[in-house]
């Protein structure tokens, strides 16, 4: 949502709005130039506030200026009001202990920060920090969480020097020095027992449409990633019930009898509400295919298929849309209580992954905040996909990812949450059939992956170990046993965890 450069931390009032950002001198705050966005900022002779926050709806956006002139008593209560802002945003304060930056519960954009010297720098794109990084030291913790996928929503990033602004959290910068301010565990809930005329897909639809008009955001601009999956489907019929016929839809198809399945079941839901539609084959953008490499670089998170899901959202941008929903957290939300997971053994990770690697991962709980309001998964898949978004001049909507739904999926007895029941009974009531509803093959991308993997990974290995990693600079990964994997890969002889090589070569391609 916002990007920054902030020199010492004088509140004085030379800041100015200067047509896309605030500035004094060499500092600077800019916010994302997107409709779903406002700001406004305040001044009190002592003291300086710079919101930037999703729109309430129905309302004209805060035309942006320069800081307003107000008293103490008018500034309090303008910051009391920001921090207690419900939809997604962030706070920046300036007084003479300091730069305070804080973030609301619904964040889909990140915020990461680093500090050179007497200058602090943050932005939603890790990557546009690297020029401002003091150095380049690798996290050994998060490396190996990313290296044997066991990623944590935390505030440690792949750079010791980066960190992210989890949810309601607040981050501290004075004298060079930044520390990141921990929220309070979130409440959570248990499953109820429901009455016997609970109407729950009433309760669900009407949830579920209510969070939808929480957000401002204007149809016509507005795509579906409608892939056919449980979650994106919803969404996409509750936009529907809101908005009526013809939005724009979109999806990556899979290959083989379950993309052919895929695609009646998506056609199904075509028909039901006339979408416009634009679908790419996901075999035409194949992970690892050096044909699509990306325009800039990429963060160390960020998803394997993006080259065809940002070339979906570049045609989307190009039809005229500036919003995209998503089905983001619907997993979470219908998930079952989870069940203790055994600790990890080495026996558990693939042969390349050094004993010091596994030794970082021990620390699983570092940098990880207290409970948040939504899964850590959700929370992750949040901050790592975001970026895509923006980059494309797009607001993403997670509407399943909102904090109520989350509750709600709480509240539901366990067999409304098995297997999504809830999410498929609702599909039934509009009148869809068994293929759309219970789906007999199983749609994923695991064929067009290991296309990738087979034709690619080799190359790039060989091409990795040529020039060399800081991976194996810092002892992470073993480069004996990568070549290894690129021979048996290539004879299509892989022993088990060889694909996670891939996990390797994004990694890479993100640090170098």
């Amino acid at each position: 949502m916002l990007s920054l450069r902030i020199e010492g931390t004088t509140p004085d009032t030379s800041w100015k709005w200067s047509g896309d950002r605030w500035c004094s001198g060499s500092s600077w705050i800019s916010p994302y130039d997107h409709p779903a966005l406002e700001t406004w900022s305040a001044q009190d002779g002592r003291r300086l506030a710079f919101h930037v926050r999703e729109r309430e709806p129905g309302r004209p956006a805060r035309v942006p200026d320069s800081p307003r002139p107000v008293s103490d008593q008018e500034y309090d209560a303008a910051v009391a009001e920001a921090r207690g802002w419900t939809r997604a945003h962030h706070l920046i304060e300036i007084t003479a202990q300091g730069v305070t930056v804080t973030t609301g519960a619904r964040c889909p954009a990140p915020v990461y920060l680093t500090v050179n010297r007497s200058v602090l720098h943050a932005h939603w794109d890790v990557t546009r920090l690297r020029e401002a990084m003091p150095n380049q030291h690798l996290d050994a913790i998060e490396v190996a969480r990313l290296l044997a996928m066991t990623g944590h929503y935390s505030t440690r990033t792949a750079w010791q020097a980066v960190s992210l602004l989890t949810e309601r959290s607040s981050a501290w910068f004075h004298d060079g020095e930044l520390r990141v301010l921990m929220p309070e565990a979130a409440r959570h809930d248990t499953p109820r027992e429901l009455a016997p005329d609970a109407r729950v897909l009433d309760g669900y639809e009407g949830l579920l449409d209510a969070v939808l008009a929480d957000h401002h955001y204007v149809p016509e601009q507005t795509a579906i990633e409608l892939s056919g999956g449980m979650d994106s489907s919803n969404v996409a019929m509750s936009l529907v019930s809101r908005h009526g016929f013809n939005l724009l839809s979109g999806a990556l198809i899979q290959e083989g009898a379950a993309g052919e399945q895929q695609i009646r079941r998506r056609q199904a839901m075509i028909r039901y509400a006339g979408f416009r539609d634009t679908v790419l084959r996901a075999a035409d953008y194949l992970p690892l295919d050096p044909h699509h490499t990306p325009r800039g670089p990429l963060g160390p998170h960020e998803e394997i298929y993006i080259a065809g899901h940002g070339t979906l959202l570049d045609r989307w941008k190009a039809d005229g849309a500036l919003w995209a929903a998503a089905g983001v957290g619907g997993d979470e939300m219908l998930s079952l209580p989870p069940e203790g997971a055994s600790p990890l053994a080495p026996a558990d990770v693939p042969r390349w992954f050094t004993p010091g690697a596994f030794e970082a991962l021990g620390d699983q709980e570092s940098g990880i905040p207290p409970a948040p309001p939504i899964s850590d998964s959700t929370l992750r898949a949040l901050a790592c996909g975001a970026p895509m978004y923006l980059r494309a001049g797009l607001w993403p909507l997670y509407p399943l990812a909102d904090p109520v739904m989350w509750r709600f999926g709480q509240w539901l007895p366990v067999s409304w949450r098995r297997n999504k029941h809830l999410a498929r009974v609702r599909l039934q009531r509009l009148g869809f059939d068994e293929e759309v509803t219970h789906p007999p093959l199983r749609e994923n991308f695991l064929d067009v992956f290991q296309q990738g993997l087979v034709r690619f990974a080799p190359d790039a290995i060989r091409g990795m170990l040529g020039t060399g990693s800081p991976l194996i600079d810092g002892k992470f990964v073993d480069a004996d046993e990568l070549a290894a994997v690129a021979v048996r890969l290539e004879q299509q002889l892989p022993l088990e965890r060889d694909e996670m090589v891939v996990n390797v070569l994004r990694l890479h391609q993100a640090l170098i």
